[in-house]
């Protein structure tokens, strides 16, 4: 396991989009990116970067923020994914041009998982375990639950408000008794 670093052993545990998450878990203790709880929106407090792997998920996030479904989707077919199978590839434990294990990947893959809950590090135990794995409910959370749908809100065949279907006399509003008024 030590020869691994945290991006590898999330990539032969859970693949690209555990790869993402782990990046995101890094960005988030280090208060580089907020994450909403209702909306799963995240948007980035600074745009600062410790690999190549956080760099790209950072990216993916306009300042405006975006729902964290699109930027995990987004992250996980960018270059630094390649290059991280592209040594796993390598090493033996990944397909050339795939993202499916071989057998010594699938067999290292198995105690790795079997092992990551007992791992001290949340970024380890993320990597190896899932979202499961993350000690924090608020984020683990957010991680395992998808992105909020869209609220459609149902529109009428009125736009604007209508005062005769109010009750309420027109002149109650319009500078004429006791509703006062400058009495332009």
């Amino acid at each position: 396991m030590d020869e691994f670093d945290h991006y590898e052993l999330a990539y032969l545990c859970g693949g690209p989009v555990r790869v993402v998450q782990t990046a995101v878990l890094a960005l988030s203790e280090a208060r580089r990116i907020r994450m909403s709880r209702g909306t799963h929106r995240v948007d980035v407090v600074r745009r600062e970067s410790d690999d190549p792997v956080q760099a790209a998920v950072l990216a993916e996030i306009p300042d405006t923020g975006r729902p964290l479904g699109q930027v995990i989707e987004a992250a996980a077919r960018t270059p630094e994914m390649d290059a991280i199978t592209a040594r796993l590839a390598e090493a033996g434990l990944v397909r050339p041009g795939s993202a499916r294990l071989t057998r010594g990947g699938r067999m290292i893959r198995r105690g790795l998982i079997r092992d990551g809950a007992d791992e001290p590090s949340a970024l380890h135990r993320l990597a190896m375990v899932g979202p499961a794995g993350v000690e924090d409910a608020r984020l683990r959370e957010i991680l395992e639950s998808g992105d909020s749908k869209p609220v459609k809100l149902r529109r009428g065949r009125w736009r604007g408000h209508h005062l005769e279907s109010s009750g309420l006399s027109d002149t109650q509003y319009s500078g004429y008794g006791d509703g006062g008024g400058a009495g332009y």
